[in-house]
């Protein structure tokens, strides 16, 4: 799928009657995030496109729960967890919502690093 996408992006970049819409975030060191931050030129398979279609960003939407929904859902559980992992997001985000965790649960958090192992038992 991301290759088609990608196809299709050097396809659609480069006409200016073209409109690229990003619904939702896009993460940093994306091509979604390089788009939609303004780059003139991107590269796609190796090649570098010109960025000429028209970029709109749709904000709002998400698939997935936000940290106060993802603190309701942790709370529903019936016993604490040994050790929370926190995987998903940027290393800032990541970092507070593990803080939060500590913060209003007491729990043994970790935002584990690139390629870092963990025995569990």
């Amino acid at each position: 799928m991301a290759a088609e996408l990608n196809i299709i992006l050097s396809r659609i970049s480069r006409d200016p009657e073209s409109t690229i819409l990003f619904v939702g975030y896009q993460a940093v060191d994306t091509l979604g995030r390089q788009i939609t931050d303004g780059a003139r030129e991107v590269r796609i398979l190796g090649q570098i496109y010109p960025v000429k279609a028209k970029i709109l960003k749709l904000n709002g939407f998400s698939s997935h729960a936000d940290k106060d929904e993802l603190l309701v859902w942790i709370s529903s559980l019936k016993r604490p967890p040994r050790q929370v992992f926190v995987v998903h997001g940027e290393e800032s985000a990541a970092n507070t919502y593990a803080d939060s965790i500590r913060k209003t649960k007491g729990w043994n958090v970790t935002v584990p690093n690139y390629l870092d192992e963990f025995e569990l038992d």
